[in-house]
């Protein structure tokens, strides 16, 4: 070994001996990346994906700048590259970067997957002015490095771009989803948000109605001001009305001092009122006159207090069934009711199921200090996630990733008997869910998706013919068949 390369080397040891309470690598990747630059003293070093993001860097850096020209060279000639002194390269040195001396020195290889597609590459630079140039040894080692290590490079790399993918692809102010009815949500925030009607959610708990409450906010002329929320079946009774309206000191035993309620602190900004169908009648009526005057009164006060909200309500009931058994106020429900939003139920929304096992799986893993890749499901695990039921729907998928993420780590196979629910609906329920056959299976989510297409459409057969790319024979009869018809009239 010659004595550079026990320099190297000893350098290597020192700065990982030095360096292991300075940085936690969050994946192997990062560790690996650390390690390379330590040894090419490089000031730069990450792996860039062919579409020019960042997909990890060394944590050790905090210098993420990088030559998008150069990286462009490497991939379109699909070689790697090695540019000892950019300035010195006659189709480099006019290049803004290059001439304001940012990137001096760099080395750029191309990396691809089994099937010899280019997937990104891995680059590193020197500029500062006070190193010298990569030299072809550098060079050497750093192709030695990727090649040693190329499988680690290039499945951590897919994975970070697949999960890239899945946000930017799939993902929407948090929520997740790619089945017809979440890509029919997002575009119904869309075009209610800018607007300052009144919007309505029903879903079943756990759909998601405070994520799609946060993004209508979000894409309002309000978002700047609050997001203000509460469930009403969360407070007690006999202190909602405080919790909504706000106090004064001494209005009732325990009121030590005044206090403003949730309308007061939405004002200018949005209120949401989850479980609205848990209210009591006289809360509605203080409610529905704060609507219509824009004004409120707290407990215990006088005075009347002028408010700004945009009002978002949500419920699982079915607030027409509580208007008929008299629970619910109906000219309140016209108030609330401007805008309905209708979340379906986690079993109706197909490969969406997966998605969100696997976001969440991800998310558990990184957050409990895994390593990437996550586990990853086989083709049985996968059907018998679909064929659940999810009567918990988003919130019980997410609780059994996190269980899953502590016991199983760094792309491990998960599968169909290692996957453990914990139902709480009757024996006679999971009985018959257990023993589902596929074609059961699939009668029971058409009868599903037509009906939730019938109420959205409220009943027009030519927009739910549209929408299900069906036509009008065929719709007739699946109605007759799963004893729609009626409710059509």
């Amino acid at each position: 070994m010659t004595r550079k390369k026990k320099d190297n080397y000893h350098n290597l040891l020192d700065y990982l001996y030095s360096s292991v309470d300075n940085f936690k690598p969050g994946s192997a990747y990062e560790l690996l990346l650390a390690i390379l630059s330590a040894q090419l003293n490089a000031d730069c070093c990450l792996l860039i994906n062919k579409y020019e993001q960042i997909l990890y860097k060394s944590p050790t850096l905090i210098d993420t700048e990088f030559s998008h020209t150069i990286l462009k060279k490497a991939i379109e000639n699909n070689e790697s590259c090695y540019i000892q002194n950019a300035v010195d390269e006659s189709g480099l040195k006019n290049i803004e970067s290059i001439a304001g001396h940012i990137f001096l020195s760099v080395i750029c290889i191309v990396l691809h997957d089994q099937d010899n597609e280019i997937v990104g590459a891995l680059y590193l630079d020197r500029h500062n002015l006070e190193k010298k140039d990569f030299n072809i040894y550098d060079l050497r080692q750093a192709e030695e490095f990727a090649k040693n290590f190329s499988n680690i490079l290039i499945d951590e790399g897919l994975e970070k771009m697949e999960l890239t993918r899945l946000r930017n692809d799939y993902g929407f102010e948090g929520l997740i989803g790619k089945s017809d009815s979440m890509l029919s949500i997002f575009e119904q925030i869309h075009k209610v948000a800018p607007t300052e009607s009144n919007v309505f959610l029903q879903g079943e708990t756990g759909t998601g109605k405070e994520l799609v409450a946060r993004a209508i906010h979000r894409r309002s002329k309000r978002a700047d001001c609050p997001f203000i929320a509460i469930n009403c079946s969360a407070i007690p009774k006999e202190l909602l009305e405080s919790e909504l309206f706000g106090h004064e000191r001494g209005s009732f035993t325990g009121a030590t001092n005044k206090r403003k309620g949730k309308f007061q602190l939405a004002h200018r900004g949005t209120l949401f009122l989850d479980e609205i169908g848990e209210l009591e009648p006289n809360l509605q009526t203080k409610i529905l006159r704060a609507l219509q005057e824009r004004e409120i009164q707290p407990v215990g006060s006088e005075k009347i207090v002028k408010v700004n909200i945009r009002l978002i309500t949500a419920s699982s009931k079915q607030i027409t069934n509580e208007i008929r058994k008299g629970n619910f106020r109906k000219d309140l429900f016209y108030r609330i009711n401007s805008y309905q939003i209708f979340l379906p139920p986690l079993r109706e929304r197909g490969n969406d199921i997966i998605l969100l096992a696997e976001h969440f799986i991800t998310k558990y893993c990184i957050e409990n200090g895994n390593y990437i890749p996550p586990p990853y499901f086989t083709k049985k695990a996968k059907e018998k996630l679909l064929f659940y039921f999810w009567e918990g729907n988003v919130r019980e998928i997410q609780n059994t990733m996190e269980n899953l993420s502590i016991n199983y780590t760094e792309g491990k196979i998960i599968t169909d008997d290692q996957l453990k629910f914990y139902p709480i609906g009757s024996d006679d329920t999971q009985r018959a869910q257990n023993n589902i056959s596929l074609k059961a299976a699939a009668e029971q989510t058409e009868k599903e998706l037509i009906e939730s297409c019938l109420i959205k459409h409220n009943w027009r057969k030519n927009k739910v013919i549209e929408e299900l790319n069906t036509t009008f024979p065929t719709l007739v009869k699946k109605m007759k068949k799963y004893g729609l018809e009626k409710k059509s009239q």
